[in-house]
């Protein structure tokens, strides 16, 4: 199976941290979002990654598919509950973390796009929103303590916002479990680099 991706990408980090959980091989292909390739374009005609291409050419796109899919590959390391209520639980905060991270992007980007006449409104209820995004996260840490998709997918899109947003790093009992889950060996292998 081939992901396409790019290391920055919180998405992308997400599924490349179910797949070494799950000793799942997987042919990393390091996208150029800026000039995007006609092999992305074919596998996902929005150019958007993650897309993961099975080796019968199939592809999957987005990333809690993508992630559901390799978790049903074999049992080892289950990282989408099986249980309803945990499962909901599970996949609720993916929910929350990719539109954490989309608001995280969306502040970076128009950072980036306009570095002298960014919209500050916008950017000021971006960084609203994820500072109020800490609070709750840090108010809910107790469910977050397993490690599954809902805990990769907080710490992918934190390791995101310290990445790209250094000003607005978490910081008290939220950093300290995002050190600690940062620690572990999939956490670590999958740092965002430029």
């Amino acid at each position: 199976m081939k992901l396409l991706y790019t290391k920055r990408s919180p998405f992308a980090r997400k599924v490349r941290v179910i797949a070494l959980e799950k000793n799942i091989a997987l042919d990393l292909v390091d996208e150029d979002l800026q000039k995007k390739s006609q092999r992305l374009l074919d596998a996902n005609p929005l150019g958007k990654v993650p897309t993961l291409v099975l080796d019968n050419g199939t592809t999957i796109f987005d990333s809690p598919v993508i992630c559901q899919y390799l978790d049903s590959i074999n049992d080892q390391n289950i990282m989408v509950p099986r249980e309803a209520n945990e499962r909901l639980e599970a996949l609720k905060w993916e929910a929350f973390a990719d539109d954490l991270m989309v608001a995280a992007i969306n502040l970076y980007m128009e950072k980036i796009r306009h570095p002298q006449d960014f919209h500050k409104d916008f950017c000021a209820n971006l960084e609203k929103n994820i500072r109020s995004s800490y609070g709750y996260i840090e108010k809910h840490l107790p469910q977050l303590q397993k490690f599954n998709l809902g805990p990769i997918a907080i710490a992918s899109a934190i390791g995101y916002i310290h990445f790209r947003l250094p000003h607005l790093k978490v910081q008290g009992a939220l950093l300290q479990w995002f050190e600690t889950i940062s620690q572990r060996p999939s956490m670590a292998q999958t740092i965002p680099v430029a």
